[in-house]
């Protein structure tokens, strides 16, 4: 058995395709391997993540499974539903990860906050993932900061979202570990601008900020 990550990856220039695959480095800097030597135009983003103590029968097992949709028999390439290439992932990772304390995953959530709150974002921000191990529930958000206009600094920050509670009941936290990662991220996603802010002090400018407040408040 090997340690490892089973990534999904999209492109926005391979529409309808995801990549799926292992690592024992982190499935960004696979992404950012694939990207420089692909001839791709646009970058691979890491779309899904899960740490499995057996990443080499995880891979296998799934490519067995989506074997109808690869569209190339020496590449891992599969056309195939996002949504439904991460359940299927989850799927055979649950039956071999169990509970173990080192198990996590991660969801890519950007682009669907982008459809929502676009003009607000912040732009260095790159990434903003929930990250979920067996007993935390994070928010991930990075971003990118350029220097001398070829260095790139990347500052990554999880925010434990145990803090937000749904009423008066310190105890009824509104992101349960013990619920799965894709019930989590509807629960962000649709706790609406102001929780969203709350969570992060970077995912928004100090402007877009101080408009949404004055739209929710009539100011």
């Amino acid at each position: 058995m090997s340690n490892g990550y089973v990534y999904i990856l999209v492109n926005e220039s391979l529409k309808g395709l995801v990549k799926i695959g292992k690592t024992s480095i982190s499935s960004n800097e696979r992404a950012r391997q694939l990207s420089s030597s692909t001839g791709v135009p646009t970058p691979f983003k890491v779309a899904y993540e899960v740490f499995s103590n057996d990443c080499d029968n995880l891979e296998k097992t799934i490519h067995n499974e989506l074997n109808d949709f690869r569209v190339n028999a020496n590449r891992e390439f599969f056309q195939f539903p996002l949504n439904k290439a991460i359940k299927l992932v989850q799927k055979f990772s649950e039956i071999r990860a169990g509970d173990e304390l080192d198990s996590f995953e991660a969801i890519e959530i950007l682009p669907r906050i982008r459809e929502q709150f676009n003009q607000y974002l912040n732009p260095s921000v790159s990434s903003v993932r929930i990250y979920q191990t067996i007993d935390r529930v994070y928010l991930e958000v990075t971003q990118d900061q350029y220097i001398a206009e070829y260095l790139k600094d990347q500052l990554i920050r999880r925010t434990d979202l145990g803090f937000i509670i749904d009423g008066y009941d310190v105890d009824d936290k509104s992101f349960k570990p013990k619920k799965s990662i894709n019930y989590n991220v509807e629960v962000f996603l649709s706790s609406g601008f102001t929780t969203m802010a709350v969570c992060s002090d970077e995912l928004f400018t100090k402007e877009g900020i101080d408009e949404m407040y004055d739209k929710e408040t009539g100011d």
